[in-house]
């Protein structure tokens, strides 16, 4: 490990739907990913693309969104920028498998110096990634030691679960995400799944619940079931009454410091407005 103490840059990707107070606190660079419809294409950025007006409007689009990865060059341009006062970046992003922003990340790093940026894959999706990175910003300000931030982040990595219920397939069918036949019989038998991430970054469906209270009762068994948490995210596409019930409902099984925060739209485009879910960080994940 170095000893002289360095000034280390988290970035990471719109992806990872950190609540944007803890983005102002840890000054977490975010490199946007990308929603095309209606004939153009919107960075996810919290600006340029309207949330509520994405959400409110999606499920009547007649050509469903697609969504991308940022450039190559954007990528390198958003590094450039973020390193400006730092010494080191560590760039945290969604599982490999599931998009291709982290191979441009990549792509961008190579045009500084060997060891400037590092770039891990967090295997994950959501708050999956957006634990990892705000432990690691809690570990660059403590330490200033790229070593203790990879092996912080892989802590987490190994340690965090996350769960969805899903309120309707109709997204994942449009998206290309399950097949269409799948996605049919789940409709019409009013299917509610219940989907994880695996430790690939591999989405998969753990349940199917007949009724969304069910699947919610469903979350709350398998939260009771991950035992003592250092930290947890009530995550959501446009339900935020939703997790505020939730939370209150299942409170006693959540650590104090549990947030609540909305799926943006690069992953609500595949999962659907209504969804709910929890990411969590088991305790003992820095041991």
């Amino acid at each position: 490990m170095s000893t002289e103490k360095q000034k280390i840059r988290i970035v990471t990707d719109s992806v990872a739907d950190i609540p944007q107070d803890l983005l102002d606190k840890w000054n977490i660079v975010v490199i946007p990913c990308y929603v095309s419809y209606g004939g153009n294409s919107y960075a996810d950025d919290g600006e340029e693309l309207d949330r509520a007006e994405f959400y409110n409007s999606i499920s009547s689009m007649q050509e469903f969104p697609k969504t991308a990865a940022p450039p190559p060059t954007i990528a390198e341009e958003i590094l450039r920028e973020a390193l400006e006062g730092y010494d080191k970046i560590v760039a945290i992003h969604v599982a490999d498998n599931l998009s291709g922003t982290i191979n441009n990340v990549r792509i961008a790093s190579k045009s500084f110096p060997d060891g400037v940026v590092t770039v891990l894959d967090s295997k994950t999706v959501s708050m999956g990634i957006g634990w990892q990175v705000l432990v690691a910003c809690e570990v660059a300000a403590e330490t200033g030691d790229i070593d203790a931030v990879i092996k912080a982040v892989e802590g987490v990595r190994n340690n965090n679960k996350l769960y969805a219920a899903i309120y309707t397939m109709e997204f994942l069918r449009r998206s290309g995400r399950v097949s269409a036949v799948v996605a049919s019989v789940g409709s019409f038998l009013k299917i509610k799944p219940i989907i994880t991430v695996e430790k690939d970054g591999e989405v998969v469906s753990v349940h199917r619940i007949r009724t969304f209270k069910k699947a919610k009762d469903k979350l709350a068994e398998i939260l009771q079931e991950e035992g003592k948490l250092d930290r947890l995210a009530i995550i959501h596409t446009m339900d935020e009454q939703g997790a505020k019930e939730f939370k209150a409902e299942y409170g006693h099984l959540m650590p104090e410091n549990t947030i609540i925060t909305e799926v943006g739209p690069t992953l609500g485009t595949h999962i659907g407005i209504n969804s709910i879910g929890f990411v969590s960080v088991k305790s003992g994940w820095d041991s």
